[in-house]
């Protein structure tokens, strides 16, 4: 299992308001047993909001899981998935904006530096 860390921003309030909302019932093609998350293999997924409009996302995702790869995957897998996708990221009314950087995701890929691991399940940070 690897985990991910992402950021993006939001629009302004509105469009954290809307996200919020629609985060509290997030269709089933995305999020439900068999829908694009579990498909691409995305195991956790949790998204934290960050006053005043940025996001952080955390997943646990399988080892072959690669997020350049499997994200835009995940929107050819349904189109209700390209739809949520494009409320997301798309257009003027879109209620995300890119943070610049290279790669073909929207969100902002993250490096883990340190990490408390009283588990024992998080991968050193040389092997990432």
């Amino acid at each position: 299992m690897k985990n991910h860390a992402f950021t993006i921003r939001l629009r302004d309030d509105k469009a954290a308001q809307q996200y919020k909302e629609m985060h509290r019932k997030v269709w089933p093609e995305i999020v439900g047993p068999g829908g694009a998350l579990d498909t691409i293999g995305v195991r956790k997924l949790q998204i934290f909001f960050i006053e005043p409009l940025t996001l952080f996302m955390y997943i646990e995702a399988d080892d072959d899981f690669d997020p350049n790869r499997d994200f835009p995957r995940a929107n050819t897998l349904d189109p209700r998935v390209q739809e949520w996708d494009d409320l997301m990221h798309s257009g003027d009314n879109s209620l995300l904006v890119r943070i610049d950087h290279p790669g073909p995701t929207q969100w902002a890929p993250m490096k883990r530096i340190h990490h408390v691991d009283h588990t024992g399940t998080l991968p050193d940070l040389d092997e990432e």
